[in-house]
């Protein structure tokens, strides 16, 4: 550690300090402790850890610095702490918090090639009437950069984790719209989590490469039978493409974008946030609700001949995009997104919406099928809608 330390570039060192008055418990030799919370950061590349690096981040070789979004969040995290404490049973709340953003971390940076970029450290400092003492490290975060990668070589980033059973807590919700919506994202255990990343039209839920679509001459090239193949249907809900319909039953499918329409325009949007984690709460028009996780995205970077294809998730806690079941019959383009696509490769509708500055947007786009994006199921028989069907 000491070697890596000394040859970073310090570009920032920021103290985020928390002073809380410990109580001292059963230590009677200590009775007037009080200890100082702060972040160490090192690191070998400019971060922007302004209040806005949440929203716009850095860019750098054309992608957003996940780095300063990621670091940007920590630091807001230990400054929600800033409050009297009677114990240092604080700290289990907050390295927990700090936890669950770094597992949201993307490597960025391609031209690093796989390098660590920067660390983070969090620190306590304890202080005995007024003399501070010898600093303790209580966790150590590091941010490494994507490897850049030729022909024949991958560097996909391990699946995310998670059971397409039916969790405990599911309910079919009725909003007051043509469907009822689940309670929770496919893959997610409660609410509140992110749940799964899926490709469209993969019924296995774990389909996780991008053999046969790569990048040639600024377009995507198409030559796969997965995710609906180079022929998909116009709509898979319910059928034996429908990742929903194969796991949780004949009860619950992917939306349709008509379904989602009703759900983006009809409903009313509220921004709610804890420990850092910002989620919608969506207020249907007969009053009853749902949650909608920021949950991002995992986007593409092939090359021909490799399997590399997901770099991810990006904008979570952002934005939030969900699929539909329905293909794209006008497609987007170059000028339109980020990515172009070939003349003749199907895209399919996504539903999305988040942050925008200050202001909450909603609405539609068209990705390339091979996009690993969140699901958000919906039950359209009423006679099956009670919790588990």
């Amino acid at each position: 550690m000491r070697n890596l330390i000394t040859t970073f570039k310090v570009f920032s060192l920021l103290m985020v300090t928390i002073v809380m008055v410990a109580s001292c418990g059963d230590k009677k030799d200590e009775p007037n402790a009080v200890y100082n919370y702060y972040m160490l950061i090192q690191s070998q590349v400019a971060l922007d850890l302004s209040d806005n690096a949440e929203g716009e981040g850095t860019m750098v070789g054309g992608q957003v610095s996940v780095i300063s979004r990621t670091v940007a969040r920590m630091k807001s995290v230990v400054a929600l702490y800033e409050s009297d404490q009677n114990s240092t049973d604080i700290e289990g709340a907050l390295l927990r918090a700090c936890d669950s953003i770094y597992r949201e971390y993307t490597s960025a940076y391609v031209q690093y090639s796989g390098q660590t970029l920067c660390f983070v450290q969090i620190n306590r400092r304890k202080l005995m009437d007024g003399k501070t003492q010898e600093g303790t490290t209580l966790k150590t975060y590091y941010f490494r950069a994507l490897k850049d990668v030729g022909p024949g070589e991958s560097t996909d980033p391990a699946p995310p984790e998670f059971s397409l059973d039916k969790p405990d807590v599911l309910e079919a919700v009725d909003l007051g719209l043509s469907v009822k919506w689940s309670n929770c994202n496919l893959g997610a255990k409660a609410p509140e989590e992110y749940g799964g990343y899926f490709g469209w039209g993969d019924p296995t839920g774990k389909l996780w490469d991008g053999d046969g679509i790569y990048r040639q001459a600024g377009s995507f090239v198409w030559e796969t039978d997965n995710y609906g193949g180079m022929n998909p249907p116009i709509e898979i809900g319910g059928t034996p493409l429908d990742v929903v319909t194969a796991h949780w039953g004949n009860s619950w499918r992917t939306p349709s974008a008509l379904e989602a329409l009703e759900l983006i325009y009809e409903c009313e949007w509220k921004l709610h946030s804890q420990d850092a984690r910002n989620w919608y709460e969506v207020i249907g028009p007969n009053g009853n609700s749902i949650i909608m996780p920021l949950t991002g995205l995992y986007a593409i970077v092939p090359h021909k001949g490799s399997s590399s294809l997901m770099e991810g998730p990006l904008h979570t806690n952002l934005r939030g995009f969900y699929w539909t079941s329905s293909i794209c019959e006008s497609p987007g383009n170059a000028a339109s997104r980020s990515y172009a696509v070939s003349q003749g490769v199907a895209t399919a509708w996504t539903f999305s919406f988040g942050l925008y500055g200050d202001e909450w947007l909603g609405g539609f786009n068209d990705h390339l099928r091979a996009f690993h994006i969140s699901i958000r199921p919906v039950n359209s028989k009423p006679e099956e809608n009670h919790p588990n069907n």
